[in-house]
């Protein structure tokens, strides 16, 4: 094999691709795919057999072939290249990459080696602006949990018909709701009207690496197990197709909705700016690494027009007052402060409603948007504070 490529494009195509490469270093699936499609293309591809991405760019392809190499040193030795980088293999599996005077030699695999990539036939598909579905991954992503022994709450929940998108996450410590109005126009060879799936959290990081700040569609095609996303990127000087797929979760979400409480007691409306101030300050105090010390929890205690937020750990003390306005009963709660900082960031509202039963019920945080297309709902978990 010998290809000629623009130095950027191969650059981009290679670092896009690293998210889909093998954690592991087994065998073939550790390594970038590269494989010539006539005289004036090549495909680039990773795949590790969970989820995998491809594209293909142009190139000036001197002799057919492909080959499996190391993505992360190529991407290194590409990223320093003067100009345009020549790819060729050579005997005793050695490729060499040239650019101007520059040459390195690598060790590769032979093309035939790669695992063969999934061919799917979906039978559901919608499209959403990437703007939209970057915004909706932002805002309830981190809720998704670690935990493997829940699968389902390993990845986002997607609700969607053809008037609303819901997304949902849950890791045992906060529940992210985001719904936003919009049209999806599924199209269902089997003709549902609603779809319900899982999209893996390590996806998820990866799909929002290729989103882009942009109304240009990303298009969602389903099949039984699996998920394929097709996008526009920009590759040097070219836009070409990019191609991310991801087996789904197989399990049933939770009936998240259950965990709503039913009878709030505390109504509260406060600044979210202010709110999410006085928890970073708090944070300095809580959140503070000391051996063998558990991270300490910062409080609230809710009374007529003030909310006062403290904290006490071996490192110190906090004290702040935030001006509310408060419908309902007095309440102290405590909270773990990374966990509520988090949920205010994803929150896009100036004003947050606060819903509180008591101090062992998960606060609400909620909002809509002023054109009421767009509402939030998070729930977090108290902790028990200590007297």
């Amino acid at each position: 094999m010998k290809a000629t490529f623009e130095k950027e494009a191969l650059l981009l195509a290679i670092t896009r691709s690293l998210g889909c490469v093998a954690e592991k270093m087994t065998s073939v699936i550790e390594g970038i795919f590269i494989n010539t499609v006539g005289d004036d293309r090549c495909q680039v591809c990773a795949y590790d057999i969970e989820k995998g991405i491809k594209t293909e760019i142009s190139a000036v392809v001197h002799d057919p072939g492909s080959l499996v190499i190391n993505g992360a040193k190529l991407a290194s030795i590409v990223k320093y290249m003067p100009a345009e980088v020549t790819l060729e293999t050579g005997d005793n599996n050695i490729v060499t990459v040239a650019s101007g005077r520059s040459k390195f030699q690598l060790h590769y695999l032979p093309g035939s080696e790669f695992p063969k990539i999934p061919e799917f036939m979906p039978e559901r598909h919608f499209s959403l602006p990437q703007s939209m579905l970057r915004k909706i991954i932002n805002q309830t992503a981190f809720a998704i949990s670690n935990d493997e022994t829940r699968p389902a709450l390993t990845g986002l929940y997607i609700e969607i018909n053809s008037d609303k998108i819901k997304a949902v996450a849950c890791d045992g410590f906060r529940l992210a709701v985001r719904e936003i109005l919009t049209k999806t126009e599924i199209i269902s060879k089997t003709g549902e009207e609603e779809l319900y799936f899982i999209i893996p959290g390590k996806t998820i990081t990866e799909l929002l690496r290729l989103l882009e700040d942009k109304e240009e569609p990303i298009k969602f095609s389903l099949t039984r197990k699996h998920i394929i996303f097709s996008l526009k990127m920009k590759y040097g000087s070219e836009e070409k197709e990019t191609i991310m797929f991801s087996r789904l979760v197989d399990a049933n979400y939770i009936e998240y909705e259950r965990f709503y409480p039913k009878e709030c007691k505390t109504f509260v409306t406060v600044e979210r700016d202010a709110l999410e101030d006085a928890l970073e300050r708090a944070s300095l105090v809580t959140e503070d690494r000391v051996q063998g010390q558990v991270k300490s929890a910062v409080k609230f205690n809710f009374t007529n027009g003030l909310l006062n937020v403290s904290a006490i750990s071996i490192n110190g003390k906090f004290f702040d007052e935030i001006p509310i306005e408060k419908t309902g009963a007095d309440l102290v709660i405590g909270f773990p402060c990374k966990y509520l900082i988090e949920i205010l960031r994803s929150t896009d509202q100036p004003v947050l409603k606060l819903s509180l039963t008591s101090a062992l019920m998960s606060m609400v945080i909620e909002g809509e948007s002023e054109s009421g297309d767009s509402k939030f709902l998070y729930l977090a978990l108290p902790v028990k504070m200590r007297e």
